[in-house]
């Protein structure tokens, strides 16, 4: 009887350690928080530790606000849950170990990101000035292109009616990211002009920023005072378009003789092309000519109005407009001289 009843006695207490350890358990390791409220920055991490059973799940009440993930293995029963912030908003994630049957909650508030601003370094400017735009925070951060680049896809220069768009900051990997802190553009138009920067992610606009800046033309010409010509230039003078929404036009200065005069050409254009140009950008600028070939004895108006001195005496007069401050002539330059082909010259109007 003693050999018979020694093993099942052994098995029922072996049994019985086993049942006890695992209610210890239970009750040894309960579902434990460091918090159960939290705030998190949009498109950043935050990280709550607790105790809690491998089988735990978390329920988020609103995946559009956040992300979060579960990790257990940390030191025997601690694990923790990791929280994105996606968007703006609050929301709750309910916690349940399935262990224990406990369960809990935590609240997690997003704050928006402090995306960039627009701003420019003199709100006015005259037509041809290289006006500075460049981004700012507002609490004075440095902007991160990291950072940036978990919030949107890219962000974008336009302004309101005109072609063309800059990309400020832009990202498609981990390869191609690139961010512009400063950028200048001219302008070759007076007016009052809105200029946006547009932050975009799944092709939706998600932030806008507007900055409202004056194009003035209160030079005698362009981007001259005759007074400030007091020697020929060496050289051409380029302007900025990050757009590329104008004519890319280049412009010169000297003297004739004693009399100022600037002249302006097309960067990179044919022949046909730089006439249209220059006409049409003319055109706009100070409205239709007031002298034509087609209507009005041209060589005697273009030895009239400008000098004897003047830098191409020999070349033909298309189009002549006389403003307050200076005469202008659209010019065909013929194949014996060094550059042939259409120009811009101006000089001081006399009269």
């Amino acid at each position: 009887m003693k050999i018979f009843f020694l093993p099942v006695l052994l098995s029922v207490l072996i049994i019985s350690v086993v049942s006890c350890a695992k209610d210890d358990d239970k009750l040894e390791y309960h579902m434990v928080f460091s918090k159960n409220s939290c705030e998190v920055m949009q498109g950043s991490s935050v990280t709550i530790d607790l105790t809690a059973h491998e089988n735990t799940t978390l329920d988020i009440k609103n995946s559009d606000i956040i992300d979060a993930v579960y990790t257990w293995g940390f030191d025997e029963y601690k694990a923790k849950i990791e929280i994105k912030g996606k968007q703006k908003g609050e929301t709750e994630i309910v916690v349940t170990d399935h262990e224990t049957g406990e369960s809990a909650t935590v609240t997690v508030t997003v704050k928006e990101f402090q995306m960039p601003c627009l701003a420019v370094k003199q709100l006015k400017g005259n037509i041809f000035d290289l006006m500075n735009f460049y981004l700012y925070n507002e609490d004075s951060k440095p902007i991160n292109s990291s950072s940036l680049s978990t919030i949107c896809d890219s962000i974008v220069w336009t302004i309101d009616g005109v072609n063309g768009s800059f990309r400020v900051f832009e990202h498609e990997d981990w390869v191609s990211t690139h961010l512009t802190f400063e950028w200048g553009h001219c302008f070759k138009y007076s007016g009052d002009y809105k200029t946006n920067l547009t932050a975009w992610k799944d092709n939706k606009a998600i932030y806008r920023h507007q900055l409202d800046i004056t194009i003035t033309d209160e030079k005698d010409f362009l981007a001259y005072n005759w007074s400030d010509i007091i020697k020929d230039s060496q050289a051409f003078t380029g302007y900025a378009d990050v757009l590329n929404s104008s004519p890319g036009l280049m412009t010169t200065y000297g003297l004739s003789g004693t009399v100022p005069f600037a002249e302006v050409r097309v960067f990179g254009s044919d022949f046909v092309q730089s006439y249209h140009t220059l006409y049409d950008y003319f055109c706009g600028l100070y409205s239709s000519p007031t002298y034509t070939d087609k209507t009005h004895k041209m060589w005697q108006l273009y030895d009239e109005l400008f000098s004897e001195q003047k830098e191409y005496p020999n070349a033909y007069p298309v189009a002549i407009w006389v403003e307050e401050r200076a005469n202008i002539v659209l010019l065909l330059l013929d194949e014996s001289t060094e550059s042939p082909g259409y120009l811009i010259y101006a000089e001081p109007n006399r009269l």
